[in-house]
């Protein structure tokens, strides 16, 4: 990408960190043994940094008492996903935002709203070896539908190798309980009875989940809607 990509005169600082690494603009990148073995150990640590940062710090919690938070955060709506302010460039955000959001989009409209949960009410990442459950509100507020997608934590990806990802208000099979509500199951075995409403999760990886809503009202934007934390299943 660096030998791709035009420098910017914003990028000219962060070009000046890599080259005391070993990338440089227009020269190869061969990192002798000892400088692969920092980068070895310097690259999972990142990741995890920037998914502290994308699930926990930069996206606020926007409901009291809850883990959810806006998929789109707060500074990239502002800045067009820049994050170029008039006094500073916050690259440390922008790549946080980028391990999960890689978009063409300029600006979200006002069709789509999206949810972010990554963990428990305790703060313990979502874990596909374990078993959880999330009950959706009856009567969400949207004109068209509501759907509830799972995603790798680490890749920001769909989960590879599942069959299904994705339950919506439009699936015929999803049962509702008598109030209107929808209990949504997660883990890497289907619960008995009700497979329906079930997603499935890697056993080896960790996950996280988006609520997405299209047609929304604006109890869904104003926060008076309020969606549920997940649980988990003992």
């Amino acid at each position: 990408m660096v030998q791709e990509e035009v420098v910017l005169d914003r990028d000219l600082a962060m070009m000046g960190l890599l080259a005391r690494i070993g990338i440089k603009k227009g020269e190869p990148f061969k990192p002798d043994a000892k400088l692969q073995a920092t980068f070895d150990k310097a690259g999972p640590e990142a990741l995890e940094y920037m998914i502290d940062q994308y699930h926990r710090v930069l996206n606020p919690f926007i409901y009291e008492g809850k883990k959810w938070s806006a998929l789109v955060p707060n500074g990239s709506r502002e800045t067009e996903w820049r994050y170029e302010f008039p006094s500073y460039y916050d690259y440390h955000a922008k790549g946080a935002l980028f391990y999960a959001i890689i978009t063409s989009v300029k600006n979200y409209g006002s069709a789509t709203y999206y949810l972010d949960i990554a963990e428990t009410e305790d703060g313990e990442w979502l874990d596909g070896g374990k078993n959880y459950k999330l009950v959706m509100p009856a009567k969400v507020p949207v004109r068209d539908f509501w759907a509830v997608t799972t995603y790798d934590l680490v890749t920001a990806s769909y989960i590879r190798n599942m069959d299904k990802s994705s339950i919506d208000s439009n699936m015929k099979d999803v049962v509702k309980n008598s109030d209107g509500s929808v209990d949504i199951y997660f883990g890497p075995k289907a619960p008995k009875g009700h497979e329906s409403n079930w997603l499935p999760t890697d056993p080896k990886r960790r996950f996280f989940l988006l609520g997405r809503f299209y047609g929304p009202e604006p109890a869904i934007l104003d926060g008076s809607f309020i969606l549920n934390n997940v649980e988990l299943l003992k």
